[in-house]
């Protein structure tokens, strides 16, 4: 998935507790679903892994609309960061940016609440 990454994408990764190569990795606490704007990609491919970190900022979801269709996405109004491995992405969301400010738009998928909201 990282290698279809470019900044501005919107992504889902977890936290907590994942695995690698069938190891357990991470901070021992349940796993949780997160969601970033990309800003920056660093990444290493060998013929067999990948190594780097990928930097973004957190996004926040306008409760009201989640789980509809339009619903609308924004960066955090405090620009927090994120970094986080290749190995925790789970996904790639669409997302339609506004053209007058870059850091609001519209998911252009439907995602269940539970997804967002837990």
């Amino acid at each position: 998935l990282s290698a279809f990454l470019d900044e501005g994408d919107v992504v889902v990764y977890q936290t907590g507790t994942w695995s690698v190569d069938g190891v357990e990795v991470g901070d021992g606490s349940p796993p949780q679903l997160q969601y970033a704007k990309v800003d920056t990609i660093q990444l290493v491919w060998t013929h067999n892994c990948e190594h780097g970190v990928i930097r973004g900022i957190v996004l926040d979801f306008d409760s009201d609309k989640v789980g509809e269709n339009n619903c609308r996405v924004a960066v955090s109004p405090t620009y927090e960061s994120v970094e986080f491995g290749p190995e925790q992405l789970v996904a790639r969301l669409p997302v339609q940016w506004d053209e007058d400010n870059e850091d609001e738009g519209i998911l252009l998928a439907t995602l269940p609440r539970d997804l967002i909201l837990s």
